[in-house]
């Protein structure tokens, strides 16, 4: 059974527990306490870094002892104590504690002996009703006459005490100095040993600032004269370290669920050097541990899980970088393009810059390995590093993999989470299984989509099965087309530039992939099912559209004969949008961004004077429906100022007379716009006529087009 629970970093206490083979060390330290026949006391410093083990390996110092009778352990807590005669007066009663003497007797009150004592020392020592009298009314302990005590009660007793003083790396700067003051004066303390575990660096640094003088080393001579016996922990091997990290990522794998490939072991191991030098100590391990631990099963399935231990590594190991990568996303994903008029240069010594100031604020760093791993994560940094080019294909695949140096999958990675305005890639999932059992008739109000899919995050859901869909089996595919033409009607088609990047026209692309996942016998129901269901006459226009059509040359399988498609146009022509035109629908104003395509249907595939038919009614009834035709016809542009109209061209004029009566459009435009027919000889660009609005440029657009036919 996997282990769920969280690493707490608890230090262990005995040998069974020892992964490091440091229970020896440790024996042998407390042998040399036990055995040791000089009464004067012994200071040992046990030198170790921050997570390295040490309050484990004074546990096991510890636990060795439990056999020896002449021996006491205690552990002193100096964080518990705020001032010199505080810290003096806990030490000598915690030894007194262990030793089950009173340091304090009746008669003490009466000889001055006694003058202050601190309150929580007469609780701690439990000292009864004397305890109470004494921390209400006495000025002061005489430390030199409890000390003599003490020694006397050692001597008695035959016994040696040995104090572990943990965590002293931890104490502020002024508790080090204070503890190492109290410990200088104690150190002679007879029948006593004392371990102090910290980090070196630490303490000498800290002790530096009180003792510094003329040698600039004070703070390490200072430890000399008071450690006599110097220790550092035992290096624990890097392979001994990385299979602690092996194990908790096994274990966090494990309890998401998630089994790697081989390629995906592989690729993570070979990266993983990119931590070796930061990979230093047992706690370091074991945060890695813990992070994955969390990540995985919060993100499975939502990211590449290669990609969030790597990241997750970086987060631990190299914070700094984490916090570059996370506020610099367009540094990371965004592609370069390369352009011989246009320099990419500065732009990536930017990015370079980034990276190197935020490795420079660590230190024991293999930047080689760090540079490696990233490039891996996110291959534009082999354009910034290698010149290594990348073309908009790329993309794809990196959707499709989930990732972190696609623009649609970064932000989980360190959001932990779905983005609001995204749909879960678990949910995707779920609904491909689900539609494994909606069958015939495919009732809508049964459809998988209906709990799923709004209008808000219908371009979401696309993008994602579009990445999916040359893998969708056949008895997915077929159902999954079927729901989409029903909730077509919730996909946006907004006007802009390039228009088959609507959701509705993905929408229908998508539709198309997946009637060629289908078998070829069941493609011509599955096409028209989808027209009859699809709750929009736009989807129904884009999905003809998109039909592959037969290359006589390179006749392929999977498309449609001409043959075919005739059949499609005729039914959608003749049986859909007839029907709509026949009661008088404005589909100049509903389906605007679709009308070119609507009329190219109605001509090529019902009658040649069905178009001119409609629209010379429609313009009776209601003359500005000149404007909505026009503008519909004109195609989308950009520039600075944002997306807008261009300007009505040739080819639109061309695309609409080849349908209509075009003498008989003029004359409704004369009859009913005669303020626009003084047009210019040279052709009236928005740019020449801002007197106009857009609806009446593309009127003089037209008249003059039709006075000019000779002109291009």
């Amino acid at each position: 059974m996997t282990n769920q629970h969280f690493s707490a970093d608890a230090p262990v206490s005995s040998k069974e527990e020892d992964k490091f083979s440091r229970w020896k060390f440790a024996e042998r330290v407390g042998q040399v306490i036990a055995k040791r026949e000089d009464p004067s006391g012994l200071v040992i410093g046990l030198y170790g870094v921050w997570g390295d083990g040490k309050t484990s390996v004074l546990n096991f110092i510890q636990e060795s002892l439990e056999s020896e009778e002449k021996v006491i352990c205690i552990k002193f807590n100096p964080w518990r104590y705020g001032t010199e005669d505080d810290l003096l007066k806990g030490f000598f009663f915690t030894i007194a504690e262990a030793l089950d003497t009173k340091l304090i007797k009746r008669g003490d009150y009466f000889k001055d002996l006694v003058k202050n004592l601190a309150p929580h020392a007469g609780e701690a020592i439990n000292l009864g009703w004397l305890g109470n009298i004494i921390s209400h009314f006495i000025k002061k302990v005489d430390t030199d006459e409890l000390k003599k005590r003490i020694e006397a009660a050692l001597e008695k007793a035959q016994k040696r005490v040995l104090i572990l003083i943990d965590d002293v790396d931890r104490l502020d700067k002024a508790e080090i100095q204070l503890l190492f003051k109290i410990v200088k004066l104690i150190a002679d303390f007879k029948y006593t040993a004392y371990i102090l575990a910290f980090d070196k660096d630490i303490v000498a640094s800290a002790l530096q600032e009180r003792y510094t003088g003329a040698n600039h080393n004070a703070g390490e001579a200072f430890l000399e004269k008071i450690v006599q016996i110097p220790l550092h922990l035992p290096t624990v091997s890097k392979e001994v370290l990385k299979q602690i990290c092996y194990d908790d990522i096994n274990n966090a794998l494990a309890v998401a669920g998630i089994e790697l490939t081989e390629h995906q072991v592989q690729d993570f191991l070979y990266y993983f050097s990119a931590f070796d030098e930061q990979l230093c100590t047992p706690r370091r391990a074991k945060l890695y541990g813990n992070a994955l631990l969390f990540s995985l099963p919060l993100l499975k399935g939502e990211v590449n899980p290669v990609d969030l231990m790597h990241i997750e590594g970086i987060r631990i190991f190299y914070p700094s970088l984490y916090e570059t990568i996370r506020n610099h996303k367009n540094f990371f994903t965004e592609i370069l393009y390369e352009d011989v008029y246009i320099s990419n240069q500065p732009e990536k010594e930017k990015i370079k810059d980034s990276i190197n100031t935020a490795l420079n604020l660590q230190q024991n760093i293999n930047k080689e390995n760090i540079i490696e791993l990233l490039k891996q994560l996110f291959p534009k940094l082999n354009q910034v590093y290698s010149n290594i080019l990348y073309d908009s294909s790329y993309h794809l695949n990196w959707d499709k993999a989930q990732r972190i140096c696609s623009e649609n999958y970064f932000s989980k990675y360190f959001l932990y989470s779905v983005p609001n305005d995204e749909v879960a890639d678990s949910a995707i999932s779920s609904l491909l299984l689900n539609l494994a059992s909606w069958q015939s008739p495919f009732h809508e109000d049964e459809n998988p989509l209906n709990s799923l899919i709004n209008t808000d995050n219908a371009d979401n859901i696309i993008k994602k099965l579009r990445h999916k869909a040359k893998s969708i089996s056949s008895d997915i595919a077929y159902p999954l087309a079927i729901a989409i033409a029903q909730k077509s009607a919730l996909m946006p088609n907004p006007e802009i530039l390039f228009s088959f990047l609507t959701p509705l026209v993905q929408s229908a692309i998508l539709s198309n992939q997946l009637i060629q996942n289908v078998e070829r016998n069941k493609r011509a129901a599955l096409v028209f099912r989808c027209i009859d269901d699809a709750s929009s006459l736009a989807f129904k226009v884009e999905l003809f559209r998109w039909l592959r059509r037969e290359d006589k040359e390179r006749p392929e399988k999977e498309y449609f004969s001409e043959e075919c498609l005739n059949q499609f146009g005729i039914y959608l022509g003749r049986n859909i949008i007839k029907k709509h035109i026949s009661h008088n629908e404005d589909i100049t104003t509903r389906y605007s961004g679709a009308l070119s395509h609507i009329f190219n249907i109605l001509h090529m595939y019902v009658n040649n004077y069905c178009v001119n038919d409609y629209v010379m009614q429609l313009i009776a009834q209601d003359p500005t429906a000149i404007i909505r035709l026009l503008t519909a016809y004109a195609p989308a542009a950009w520039n600075e100022a944002g997306e807008h109209k261009a300007d009505f061209k040739k080819e639109h004029y061309n695309s609409l007379a080849k349908k209509i009566d075009v003498s008989a459009f003029i004359k409704s435009i004369e009859d009913n716009f005669s303020h626009l027919l003084d047009i210019p000889d040279d052709y009236p660009s928005r740019y020449e006529q801002e007197n106009l609005n857009e609806g009446e440029l593309f009127i003089q657009q037209f008249l003059w087009l039709y006075h000019h036919p000779e002109k291009d």
